[in-house]
Order: structure tokens, then sequence, then C-alpha cells
């Protein structure tokens, strides 16, 4: 037998795939594809929410290093002429907030420079500043657009939005924006320093994250709940489709509450993740949320925590033991 004829009957012999092993193959690769999915969502996610907790470090040396500059945190926001029982709709202004009274401590003293703290908020000069978008306020695991819009019922503002909001303590951020009680951190026109946290530094929140939208209970209306690192501009109300539409909504662009009382006696419980209320608390990250404490340390805080812990957390000097949390 020739060489060239021996070559012909040995390829001959060869066949291909029969359809079963075909289809076996396939199911197998589809199997093994079922399998990674979940693993790589979960390491993207795992990879966002670090650089979330990196965002919130990055907060908390900007606020403890305004505190070295200035001896107090900055205020939740300003405003000017209000007494402290007053409601947010006695507010005229400027509204500046805590995130923009930090902007030189977050490597944006150019943008820092550019507002002139003088004017409002709302002012000519002022408000196409508040639409800029700065990546440390932003957690990369919520999907919401990065600017959104309010209006005063006189003009429209576009806001750079914020994940990240300040504590405010226990209490109707509307109707109590300056008088939070007992009092978190931050509030309107407050003044928190270190030796007014006498529950600990370790104990006590300072800055935790919401997204941009509440809709966590089911049957119920969902609350758009947009924050920003700019201002809490007078008389605001947030865009269609909120839970609760008020023309006192400015405090909630920048605060948050870890409960409040209600008509009856009654106390709104929730922890992060577990309510559409635009004060409360919330993430994209699954089971909870993260949170800036007033040591610069963030911990993750799960949606299950036991409520008296979260709210005694949200308060700077309850007097309250805290256990794990």
């Amino acid at each position: 037998m020739s060489a060239r004829t021996q070559r012909v009957t040995i390829s001959s012999s060869k066949r291909g795939f029969t359809l079963i092993e075909l289809l076996v193959v396939i199911a197998i690769i589809a199997i093994l594809i079922a399998l990674l999915l979940p693993a790589v969502q979960q390491a993207r996610e795992a990879a966002r929410r670090t650089q979330c907790k990196n965002n919130f470090k990055q907060l908390g040396l900007a606020l403890h290093n305004y505190h070295d500059s200035f001896g107090v945190f900055p205020p939740g926001y300003i405003s000017r002429n209000v007494a402290t029982a007053d409601p947010a709709s006695a507010e005229t202004g400027p509204g500046f907030a805590w995130g923009a009274l930090s902007l030189p401590y977050l490597d944006q003293g150019p943008l820092f420079n550019q507002i002139i703290f003088e004017q409002d908020a709302t002012s000519a000069n002022n408000s196409p500043l508040g639409a800029t978008i700065i990546p440390a306020f932003l957690c990369p695991s919520d999907p919401a657009q990065e600017t959104f819009t309010v209006n005063d019922g006189t003009a429209d503002y576009e806001l750079g939005f914020s994940n990240y909001v300040g504590v405010y303590g226990f209490g109707n951020v509307s109707m109590s924006p300056g008088n939070p009680a007992p009092k978190g951190i931050f509030f309107r026109n407050s003044k928190s320093r270190f030796r007014d946290i006498t529950d600990g530094t370790s104990n006590t929140l300072m800055v935790g994250e919401r997204k941009a939208r509440q809709d966590f209970v089911q049957g119920m209306n969902g609350a758009n709940s947009e924050s920003t690192w700019y201002a809490a501009i007078p008389g605001v109300v947030r865009p269609s489709g909120s839970m609760m539409v008020m023309t006192e909504d400015q405090p909630t662009l920048v605060l948050g509450h870890v409960g409040m009382n209600m008509m009856g006696g009654m106390v709104m419980e929730h922890t992060p993740n577990r309510v559409n209320h635009i004060a409360s608390f919330s993430s994209s990250h699954e089971g909870g949320c993260q949170f800036l404490l007033a040591d610069g340390s963030v911990h993750f805080l799960s949606e299950n925590i036991d409520y008296n812990t979260f709210r005694w957390l949200g308060e700077r000097d309850d007097g309250q033991v805290i256990g794990e949390f």
C-alpha cells in the first residue's frame, strides 16, 4: 500500500461529534456559565462596595481635617434668620450643606473657590456649580443619574447627586431641622465638636448611604429620595413620584434621620432598606448599607440590625449602652 493510500485510509476512519455528544457539550458549557455569572456579579459588587467604602474614608478624612481647622464639624446646612425650633418652611437660604463646605478637603479647592458663600445657593453665580458631579459622593452600586432637578416653585435647579447624607439624629427632619432630639452630628446650623459626642466616636454614626429611590415596601408608593452634596435649597419638592410631596422638603436633600415620633405617640422605627421614606437610609448593596462613624471608621450595617441599636448609633449623646453591631 502506498503512503498516499495509507493516509487516505486513516483519514477516512475519523468521525465528527454525534448530535447527542454535541448537546452534552453545550449543556456542560451552559452549566459552567450559569455557575460563573453569579460569581462574576458578586466580584463586581464586592469591588463596587469597596469603592463605596473608600469614598466614605475620604469623607471621614475630610471631615476630620475640617474639624482640625475650625474646631467643629461643618453644619448640616446653613440657614439665616431662623430660630432653633423653626421648621424648614421658615428658611430662606443660603442653604449650603456640609458637603459643599468640605470641598477643600476633598481635592475640590477650585470648585470651592468658585462658590460665593455670601450669596444664596440659588443665585445665578452659584446655582450652575451645584450641578457638578463629584465622584467621591457617588456609590458605584447605585444606578441613579448623576444629576437631578428640583423646583422651589419659581425655578428649576439641577443638582449634583450624592449617595451620602449627614446623620441628623432622631426627629422630623422637616418640622424640626435645627433641633433633633436626641441630636446627631449634622443638623441645620449645627456646630458639633468631638467633645459633644459623649457616646464615643466609635459608637456614633456621622454619614450614611441613601439611594435615589426608596421602593422597598411592596404595595406602597415609592419615594424619590435623591440627595446632593451641594445645598438644602428652600422650598423645593422632589420630582413627581414621591411618597410625600412637601414644600419643606429641603433638609432631606442633605440629611437623614434614624426615626421620629409620629401622631398618636407612635415611633417611626426603620432600619436601613426597610421603608419608603425620603429621610431614611438605604443602599443598593445587598442586605444593608455602609456608614461612616465619627472616629473615621466605616461599617456595613445590616438591614436586620436591632432598631434600638441603630437609633442609638445615630444619636451622639443619648447615654445608651451599645453592644456589637
